[in-house]
């Protein structure tokens, strides 16, 4: 049964954003001095991370939503693949200043999070339907859409942030929650669709959430390509079902995914089928061309 998605305002999608904004303000505040040059995942430290979000809310949100169509045509160019992304990345780190402290990432973060403030504090709700352009396997969307990447990037770094630090507290808002998950659950499908092994067969999956702000949605693949939408399939053939925590885990590469299904965490129905969803949603190799959404909305 499809679950008729609300209209997002800006009041709704900067609420998201401000609860998230806490949620990771709390978490870096009880960070003592050593704690900054601690590994925080495989590559990075946690004085890496307000670093990374001061520059991607700056750059990628706050930049793209003050211009909407009026961005430069020679910095319309879509980011194609995961080696795309990751080389911005790596160019940003290397543009911050040696000897850099965790206070100035910090108060950079906290600039860019005004910038957001400011640029959609002075929209209408109606302006969320805006051309806005990302290159993040985006190309055009929408503001509304945008800001929902916002959200969900947040949401994932708040997550994969509390886990990290082995604490409870604070959860995100059921509201932050969902929307992050809507977003991620179209996304992901279509950054990691196998086209060729799509081409001439249907699927169908229902991703289940467990927990607040849950929820089902359905991934259907039919002749080469996928869409999703918020709903759970009658008769789908197969359903993932996981709380957002695991789903993080998973994004963030804490956890293999194979012993997840096999301890009962990623809980499967239709599992005689999980070789056909292996075939249509491989791992990324990460020099792989991903075309753009093509949306102007997510």
């Amino acid at each position: 049964m499809a679950t008729a998605a609300s209209q997002p305002t800006v009041q709704g999608l900067l609420g998201n954003l401000e609860n998230l904004w806490q949620g990771i303000d709390e978490f870096l505040g009880t960070l003592g001095p050593d704690d900054w040059a601690r590994p925080h995942g495989p590559d990075w430290a946690f004085a890496d991370l307000p670093y990374h979000l001061s520059y991607f809310d700056r750059e990628i949100i706050a930049r793209a939503i003050e211009l909407g169509p009026d961005i430069p045509a020679d910095e319309q160019q879509v980011w194609s693949s995961f080696n795309d992304l990751n080389a911005w990345n790596d160019q940003r780190f290397t543009q911050r200043p040696v000897g850099q402290t965790p206070e100035q990432s910090l108060e950079q973060m906290r600039a860019s999070r005004d910038e957001i403030r400011r640029v959609a504090g002075q929209m209408g709700d109606a302006d969320l339907e805006r051309p806005t352009f990302i290159p993040i396997f985006g190309g055009w969307l929408n503001a509304a859409a945008v800001l929902a990447a916002c959200g969900a990037h947040t949401w994932n770094h708040h997550t994969e942030l509390r886990l990290r630090l082995d604490r409870t507290s604070p959860q995100p808002s059921p509201a932050a929650t969902h929307s992050a998950l809507a977003f991620y659950t179209t996304l992901i499908p279509h950054v990691s669709l196998d086209r060729d092994q799509a081409a001439n067969r249907q699927f169908t999956t229902v991703m289940e959430f467990t927990g607040p702000g849950g929820g089902a949605w359905t991934v259907r693949v039919a002749n080469g390509s996928c869409n999703c939408s918020e709903e759970r399939a009658g008769q789908p053939d197969l359903v993932l079902t996981q709380s957002p925590e695991t789903f993080v885990k998973t994004l963030a590469g804490m956890q293999d995914p194979a012993a997840a299904i096999e301890s009962g965490v990623i809980k499967v129905q239709g599992i005689e089928n999980m070789p056909t969803y292996g075939g249509l949603f491989p791992p990324v190799d990460p020099s792989q061309v991903i075309p753009p959404m093509g949306a102007t909305t997510l």
